[in-house]
């Protein structure tokens, strides 16, 4: 959904169907993608401090 900036096809609606998740879910989860990017955005314009240390991809390997 994030990849496609929202512009879901009919294919991918009737795959989440199939897969069992009911209309009310679907637009839950839509909710909740649209959240976090939200969220994401907020962060970076407000510079939030991150609360734990940073880990660097190459150290963690």
């Amino acid at each position: 959904m994030t990849e496609a900036r929202g512009h879901v096809s009919d294919g991918d609606i009737a795959a989440v169907r199939v897969a069992g998740y009911t209309d009310a879910q679907i637009v839950e989860i839509v909710a909740i993608v649209a959240e976090n990017v939200f969220t994401n955005f907020l962060n970076e314009v407000a510079l939030t401090d991150i609360d734990f240390p940073a880990v660097n991809a190459r150290e963690a390997a």
